[in-house]
């Protein structure tokens, strides 16, 4: 195991937390390394990860060890079949996710750091929107045709790719400050 890798997964998933990106059980954070990916454990606490609450898997078949991960492993491993991501964090923004309550398709952002940032971002909407096969598929088309790094998932939260994780981290980041801005605007 990669120790470099399990350390920022670690510190991501405090930041997540710590922010309010996610809840005590909700999320899941993953890093590809060559043909394999670190991804956090079901039901692992992103705010308190140990180096237990990871494990590592082969991106292009499956294991026994699968059983362990994260239950969005089948859309972590098809971004990264799909993309040139190299991490990919799933959380729950609840501005986010209010947004996609609130609009359709797209979200378009109206403060000058999320148009510059974060652009116009997908909003999916799939009749299974937690790890499953048909969102793994049009998640990863979206990030690969759309050419997009952020995309919320209706009524679910927000998964997002980059370079690094903490890349992904600045992006999650600011989806959530520019949703909440769209929000309260929209609120008053």
């Amino acid at each position: 195991m990669n120790g470099e890798i399990i350390k920022e997964i670690i510190f991501t998933g405090e930041v997540l937390y710590r922010e309010g990106l996610v809840n005590s059980h909700a999320g899941n954070i993953s890093v590809r390394e060559g043909d394999h990916l670190y991804i956090t454990k079901t039901g692992s606490m992103l705010g308190y990860l140990k180096e237990d609450d990871i494990v590592k898997l082969p991106i292009f078949y499956e294991t026994v060890k699968d059983r362990i991960a994260s239950s969005e492993l089948i859309v972590h491993r098809e971004i990264y079949k799909n993309t040139e991501a190299k991490a990919v964090i799933h959380a729950h923004p609840v501005h986010a996710v209010v947004i996609s309550f609130l609009t359709e398709n797209i979200f378009v952002p109206v403060d000058n750091e999320g148009k510059l940032f974060v652009g116009e971002v997908p909003i999916l909407d799939v009749e299974k929107p937690s790890g499953s096969k048909e969102l793994a598929e049009k998640l990863s088309e979206t990030f690969k045709n759309q050419n997009k790094k952020i995309v919320i998932v209706k009524k679910h939260g927000s998964f997002v790719i980059g370079n690094n994780l903490n890349q992904a981290l600045k992006l999650t980041s600011d989806l959530e400050f520019c949703s909440k801005v769209f929000y309260l605007l929209k609120k008053r």
